[in-house]
């Protein structure tokens, strides 16, 4: 073979072999790509229904006890008000509608299932005590239980009373909310809830003293504040509507379980 017959059998081959490789390599990135899109986690929307607690309080806790899903920037949480529920399903309070995994919505579900529940029934004792400047010209023996009797105790020796009365004591049953109705045209009512705290978990809101049968309903007592189960906390003393006895309310509250 000549050197003419050898040049133009090797561009021949050359032509033949280029567009091959060319190809191949435009494959191989398509074929990576298709690898890494079937690799990818499948994001999907999930609407969770929340019963019991705060939604905001639902989504933060989920967020706590599943913070791996918020590694991916696409996750999303939006909270939506009541809708349409089944023929004899309670309605919730609202919904957490979630983008994220499949394998983080059942993780977001199991989640819920553990936190979502009625909240606890709690038993108080309240009593109301009458605290006069002046000493009784025949005294009321009156007992308290245990908790009770030393929070008294602490308070008539500081406080500037020279005689009390018991007005009134109830019991109460509540799982969120109590109105109690007392002796004497007076009322109480709270509301509590179960908060973070270890040492006084229970968060006692909006606790109120009226009296009762006014058309402008007076105001004893309005405070809120913690406690825990079997402590006695003296919720506070407040004069009364009429003060022309000079008779001042001191309330005690104990949280028997």
């Amino acid at each position: 073979m000549n050197r003419k017959t050898f040049t133009i059998a090797t561009l021949v081959l050359l032509l033949v072999l280029i567009p091959s490789s060319a190809t191949a390599k435009k494959a191989k990135p398509s074929e990576g790509a298709s690898e890494q899109d079937a690799r990818a986690p499948r994001l999907v929307w999930r609407l969770h229904a929340v019963h019991y607690l705060d939604l905001r309080e639902a989504g933060l806790s989920i967020e706590q006890r599943v913070p791996e899903m918020l590694d991916n920037a696409e996750y999303e949480l939006r909270y939506e008000g009541i809708g349409g529920s089944a023929p004899g399903e309670a309605k919730p309070k609202g919904y957490l509608r979630i983008l994220t995994t499949p394998d983080y919505q059942a993780r977001v579900a199991a989640v819920l299932e553990e936190l979502d529940q009625p909240p606890k029934t709690r038993v108080f004792h309240i009593i109301v005590l009458g605290a006069s400047d002046e000493p009784a010209a025949t005294p009321e023996p009156f007992e308290l239980p245990a908790g009770a009797e030393a929070a008294y105790r602490e308070i008539n020796s500081f406080l500037p009373f020279r005689s009390y009365r018991m007005i009134d004591s109830a019991l109460v049953r509540s799982s969120g909310r109590a109105d109690v109705s007392l002796s004497q045209s007076y009322a109480i009512e709270f509301a509590f809830r179960v908060g973070p705290s270890k040492e006084k978990p229970l968060e006692v809101q909006g606790f109120l003293l009226y009296s009762k049968g006014y058309e402008r309903t007076p105001r004893h007592m309005e405070t809120s504040f913690s406690m825990d189960i079997g402590e006695t906390v003296v919720v506070g003393t407040s004069r009364p509507f009429r003060e022309e006895d000079g008779t001042a309310l001191i309330v005690l509250m104990t949280a028997l379980e």
